[in-house]
């Protein structure tokens, strides 16, 4: 399976839910999610096989989740995913791709 791009976010969501509206705080400079960095696939890995607290958020379309993703990751299209993010715990450590 090919990875493009993998986004890791950790203490993201105590920032996000402390917010009235629940809107992202995004970086000026890099346009990503405050706290997110991009990391390549074997730090993922060593994320998984540390068994931290991580959630994997597909953000892709339906279609293009079903035909192939990484597994244990969950479907979130990108536009639902600021809607659905006071539903996760904030001690998680999440990975977009």
């Amino acid at each position: 399976m090919q990875v493009l791009a993998l986004m890791i976010v950790t203490g993201f969501l105590a920032t996000a839910t402390a917010q009235v509206e629940h809107k992202i705080q995004t970086d000026p400079k890099t346009g990503r999610a405050a706290g997110a960095r991009e990391i390549s696939p074997d730090e993922l890995r060593s994320h998984i096989n540390a068994k931290t607290r991580l959630l994997i958020i597909d953000v892709r379309d339906p279609e293009e989740f079903e035909k192939e993703t990484i597994k244990g990751a969950i479907n979130i299209p990108i536009a639902q995913l600021e809607a659905k993010l006071k539903d996760i715990p904030r001690d998680t450590t999440l990975a977009f791709t």
